[in-house]
């Protein structure tokens, strides 16, 4: 029930979002633009050398016709379109973590790093791929002093006591998804510190009002980002690893402009 509810929020935040912004050329009773609009962002993709970096992940089809980069609410669009204008900034990046698996951000400007987000916000965290890998056990002692010794799981079972935070809750079931955070920090760590700037790309404020879940849902992620920010165990490790951790950035979707639309003839 709990992630039906969440599916049900996330389809009208798509639809907040889609009224918050210029929503021609969607497709007819969808949250999703169409064909034009994918022609002319592969386009400025390639224009700007970018094409292969989202071509598996973003540009995929989620079902005939539509495209995942092409949501209103992808946070991997949203974040192009923040940055399209930003000649310093590098798009899709990729840090070693000293494990098999690497740390994928959405952009970087020198040593600042950022993760963009936007329904995500909705998702469910407590699946397969958003679990943290065994292989991370010697990244979770060295960075952070755990000694995570079960044998019988195939992944890390954390909860934000685990980082001081006085919470028996398991690190999936929050809305901020503190698996990939720590992916992060340890990437960067890797890499010789920098600074980690998360943005969330929101509906306007006076549609975002109307909906008492969207209050609800963003005091809780704050909330979340509040104690983690605030724990002793995580300030200790980035002190230690060079790595600073700002407020986050809330940023109204209409306030982007999109370049994509602007170029459709």
């Amino acid at each position: 029930m709990k992630n039906l509810k969440l599916r049900e929020q996330k389809l009208i935040f798509d639809q907040l979002i889609l009224n918050s912004i210029n929503n021609t050329h969607i497709i007819p009773d969808s949250v999703y633009f169409d064909e034009a609009y994918y022609e002319q962002l592969t386009k400025e993709l390639k224009n700007k050398q970018l094409y292969e970096k989202y071509l598996t992940k973003e540009l995929n089809e989620i079902s005939p016709g539509f495209i995942k980069m092409c949501s209103v609410a992808s946070s991997s669009r949203l974040c192009f379109l923040y940055f399209a204008g930003d000649n310093n900034a590098t798009m899709e990046v990729s840090l070693n973590t000293g494990t098999k698996g690497n740390a994928q951000l959405d952009a970087a400007k020198g040593n600042t790093y950022y993760e963009c987000k936007c329904h995500e916000i909705f998702d469910n965290h407590d699946t397969d791929k958003n679990h943290l890998k065994l292989s991370y056990k010697k990244n979770l002692k060295k960075y952070f002093g755990i000694n995570y010794q079960e044998k019988d799981e195939n992944y890390c079972k954390l909860t934000l006591r685990d980082f001081g935070i006085p919470k028996n809750m398991s690190i999936y079931d929050l809305r901020f998804d503190m698996k990939q955070f720590l992916c992060h920090l340890f990437g960067i760590a890797k890499n010789g510190g920098g600074t980690l700037q998360y943005i969330f790309f929101q509906p306007k404020k006076e549609l975002m009002e109307k909906k008492s879940f969207c209050t609800e849902i963003y005091k809780k992620l704050e909330d979340e980002i509040s104690a983690i920010w605030n724990s002793e165990i995580i300030k200790n490790m980035c002190n230690n690893n060079k790595i600073e951790l700002p407020k986050s950035k809330m940023v109204d979707v209409s306030t982007i402009t999109d370049i994509v639309l602007q170029n459709i003839i």
